[in-house]
């Protein structure tokens, strides 16, 4: 009977578990309202390396190749500022990298989405230990 109780709480533990886990931002579907003005859908499109063929949002209703009723001349403009910004940047880069020995490198961004499914991992596993060194107990 017990065994049977703890383990309908531990399925119903880690099935509301599973509830909480985060979903990603990108899988989330974009529309042209969720969009404050034309400079944050073209920086929405230009990052994602969006085109006409490549619209998982179907930001581009027309299939011209610009997200949002967006004109050829902004798109056009945006794109160049951009990569103005990134030769700046990849110009800051290559001097810092040259600066920086590689011991105390900032570190990789590695953090885990599901820190409470780890959680209850760990408490279920505890709690299979518990349950394997009280039964040893018993029988010995």
């Amino acid at each position: 009977m017990k065994k049977g109780l703890a383990g309908i709480l531990t399925g119903s533990i880690l099935f509301i578990g599973t509830t909480f886990s985060v979903a990603a931002d990108e899988h989330i579907d974009k529309d042209c309202g969720d969009f404050a003005d034309h400079n944050e859908v073209m920086a929405f499109w230009y990052e994602n390396g969006y085109s006409a063929e490549n619209d998982p949002h179907d930001l581009d209703r027309d299939n011209d190749g610009l997200a949002c009723e967006v004109s050829q001349s902004e798109y056009d403009n945006y794109v160049a500022s951009q990569e103005e910004d990134d030769s700046a940047e990849e110009e800051q880069d290559e001097n810092a990298a040259e600066n920086e020995s590689e011991e105390g490198a900032a570190l990789p961004d590695t953090a885990s989405n599901g820190p409470l499914m780890m959680l209850f991992g760990a408490g279920v596993a505890g709690a299979g230990s518990l349950l394997l060194f009280r039964r040893k107990s018993k029988t010995a």
